[in-house]
């Protein structure tokens, strides 16, 4: 079901899966400062528990170790509060808290489903297809719902005021009309719709010559904040967990399974080893580092992305919002405009780099990419940038790391069946706002149930190409 190794940005790069055998750092290889970094989600929102747990005492023996403090990591923290919150549990991070992918990506919740339905239909089978395409939506409603239970709409500036992607061919066009038809067929209808070029261009006010194959739109979908979002999820699993402790700057050397007649786990740290019942690996593309049925071709490994913050220059922006979330070219481009008309932050994959795992690092200001990037949002964005100079225009200039697989499919589950007490969910493969947080329970679930000793299916909505050893 692959895409990315279709795309000549990583057909360029890509020789064999040979290539992914490599060695996987750890993040803490490239440190984080989160006051000082370039990326606008970590700049602009402290997390203070990067202070106020720094020092919690660091527990020899517990429950469950979670290792990664993305979203996957609090939502295995939060599920736990909702059904074992008397669990003994240590969450450790390597760098500060949500300083790596989840605080560094583009906050886009969800994108009109069907792209690339036929395709992965005849590589996986019609069923689990639509299973795929269904799971953006399920992964977005259970976000949502959260975010309502919680309380959590303005605290997490979520905008749903719909997402587009504007084809860029008549082909794309084409393919996506195909992919539309495919799924009601089949028995699928689809929440997102085709507008046509004319419908397009008045409804967002786009310029009539980049709309002129339509686009796909998804009305319940926008952005939101992800790292206040994280920030919540941890919050309320700490006033829910008497023994939930959260350890930043703690990153993971080794997990080692410990063959008592219970099966326990050596978590060691650079303060002090963690014996556990179980451990849940939230690290997405580093978790290879420490466990190694993760590593390689059947693994998951890292891809640069980047993405910049800029501040409209037009003399009347100030009396314009972008009130959507912006994708172009099969959501290659990716932009929206923070609230009360703020910056606009923008990520083109086309700078995306296979197995560079330093996020510390971004794109030099002479690159290509950059003036590609430019150039788009002067053509069709005008009303707010005019004669962009990027060194002046550019507030937030940032990277960070995705986890890919050969396949494309998330790794959701056991990453090896001889480590019973080991679980993952990681290998987004770019769309971790869109699989995050659902994989995430599910592997959570999974975990409980191992905890429990009783047995464990995921959801039948949840897509077989995820499940690993589950």
């Amino acid at each position: 079901m692959s895409t990315w190794l279709d795309t000549p940005t990583y057909a360029a790069q890509f020789n064999s899966s040979e290539d992914f055998n490599g060695s996987v750092p750890r993040p803490d290889d490239f440190p984080e400062i989160a006051e000082e970094s370039r990326s606008y989600w970590i700049r602009e929102h402290r997390i203070d528990l990067d202070h106020t747990q720094v020092d919690t005492h660091l527990p020899t023996n517990v429950d469950v170790v979670i290792i990664g403090s993305g979203i996957t990591g609090a939502v295995a923290a939060l599920r736990i509060s909702e059904k074992k919150p008397e669990l003994r549990t240590a969450l450790v991070e390597a760098r500060g808290i949500c300083t790596g992918a989840t605080g560094r990506n583009g906050g886009f919740i969800a994108r009109p489903e069907c792209y690339h339905l036929v395709k992965t239909a005849k590589i996986i089978g019609t069923e689990d297809a639509i299973k795929l395409r269904k799971f953006g939506n399920i992964n977005r409603d259970m976000m949502l719902d959260c975010i309502e239970k919680l309380g959590l709409s303005e605290d997490v500036d979520l905008r749903l005021n719909g997402n587009i992607n504007v084809f860029e061919t008549q082909e794309e066009k084409d393919n996506a009309l195909e992919d539309i038809k495919f799924a009601k067929e089949n028995g699928f209808e689809p929440e997102g719709y085709y507008l046509d070029p004319e419908a397009t261009t008045k409804k967002f006010g786009l310029d009539a010559e980049l709309c002129r194959y339509g686009s796909a739109l998804l009305e319940r979908a926008g952005t939101f904040y992800p790292r206040k979002f994280v920030h919540n999820l941890l919050l309320t699993a700490l006033e829910r967990m008497p023994n939930l402790t959260i350890h930043p700057y703690t990153p993971v050397e080794a997990v080692r399974k410990v063959e008592t007649p219970d099966v326990q786990y050596e978590i060691r740290t650079p303060r002090g080893t963690i014996t556990s019942k179980a451990v849940f690996h939230a690290t997405n593309a580093y978790a290879g580092n420490i466990c190694p049925p993760l590593k390689g071709s059947n693994g998951v490994f890292g891809a640069k992305a980047h993405l910049l913050a800029l501040s409209p220059n037009t003399p009347g922006n100030r009396d314009k919002q972008l009130k959507y979330g912006f994708g172009y070219a099969d959501f290659w481009h990716y932009l929206h405009q923070r609230p009360a008309h703020g910056s606009f932050l923008y990520g083109l994959a086309d700078a995306e780099i296979l197995n560079d795992y330093d996020d510390s690092i971004t794109l030099p200001t002479d690159h290509p990419v950059r003036a590609k990037m430019a150039e788009m949002l002067e053509r069709n964005f005008p009303d707010w940038f005019e004669n962009l100079d990027l060194s002046k225009d550019v507030t937030h200039d940032w990277t960070g790391i995705q986890g890919l697989t050969m396949t494309g499919a998330s790794i959701v589950g056991r990453p090896s069946i001889e480590s019973p007490g080991e679980f993952a969910s990681v290998g987004h493969n770019g769309e971790g706002m869109g699989r995050c947080f659902a994989s995430g329970t599910v592997a959570s679930d999974a975990m409980l149930a191992y905890l429990d000793g009783s047995e464990y299916s995921p959801p039948d909505w949840f897509p077989h190409c995820y499940r690993r050893n589950i």
